[in-house]
């Protein structure tokens, strides 16, 4: 028999026990009324009371070391995750034969989605209206770090630094050949920046208790590093870079470029 599939990438989100309960709900109550015709019949074939019977829930927690399964959000010992958390994923399978499978993840590092497989025609048809749906709730608890994922937005930070030292070497009328041979350390300095953005604010955020994590302590450290270096090194060039009206220095230019 055919297997049919769809895949949606959610929105970055913040995660905790409200999002949990909210796609809960969508999954245990949202789905089956939405597939009510077909799901009775299906019922009705395998000569069983209700739906409860082939449907299936569960929410699995990685820790690192070790992994917990719930079958409900309520069973979290608290609203908040460890903080060695790594994924949580949630799965939901409904039918048998297969009707329907759905897996949500939400990686530390990685961007969440929703992946569904079905081996029926009418319900490849509902899909795409189940995964808005999914979407749309996790939107609820969106933030803002898609921003520092998009390729364009990166690429727009990662120049402008060197825009600004370039026009202020215009206004200042320093030599443009010598400012311009100095932008390759600084473009590269900054490509570093831009890079540590993305781990700095990933797209899933757990919330935990401690809002401060010290796992991020190298990252921020990188991050401070590369800023310092960046700065020093624009305070070094328009310092050191002579004016355009001065006698040009190749040995300038090659030591900085």
């Amino acid at each position: 028999m055919e297997t049919y599939s769809y895949e949606k990438v959610l929105p970055s989100c913040t995660l905790n026990r409200g999002l949990l309960t909210d796609i809960e709900k969508r999954l245990l109550f949202g789905i089956p009324k939405l597939m009510q015709k077909g799901l009775n019949k299906v019922v009705q074939g395998l000569g069983l009371e209700d739906y409860k019977k082939i449907e299936n829930y569960q929410i699995i927690v990685d820790n690192g070391k070790e992994t917990s399964t719930l079958v409900s959000a309520k069973q979290m010992a608290c609203t908040y995750f460890e903080s060695r958390t790594r994924q949580v994923s949630v799965f939901y399978k409904l039918g048998a034969p297969q009707l329907l499978t759905i897996e949500i993840n939400f990686p530390q590092n990685g961007r969440p989605c929703i992946t569904m497989t079905t081996q029926s025609p009418q319900v490849e048809k509902l899909l795409p209206r189940i995964a808005d749906g999914i979407s749309a709730g996790v939107n609820v608890y969106g933030n803002r770090h898609k921003t520092l994922h998009n390729s364009f937005i990166q690429g727009a930070l990662l120049l402008t630094v060197p825009a600004m030292v370039m026009s202020y070497g215009l206004y200042s009328g320093i030599d443009l050949f010598l400012l311009y041979s100095s932008m390759g350390w600084l473009c590269l300095i900054s490509l570093g920046i831009i890079r540590s953005l993305p781990y700095l604010f990933p797209w899933v955020t757990f919330e935990k208790q401690r809002r401060f994590q010290f796992r991020r302590l190298p990252l921020l450290a990188k991050f401070s590093l590369l800023s310092v270096a960046a700065a020093c090194y624009v305070g070094l060039v328009l310092l050191n870079m002579p004016r355009a009206d001065e006698p040009a220095t190749l040995l300038l230019a090659g030591i900085i470029g």
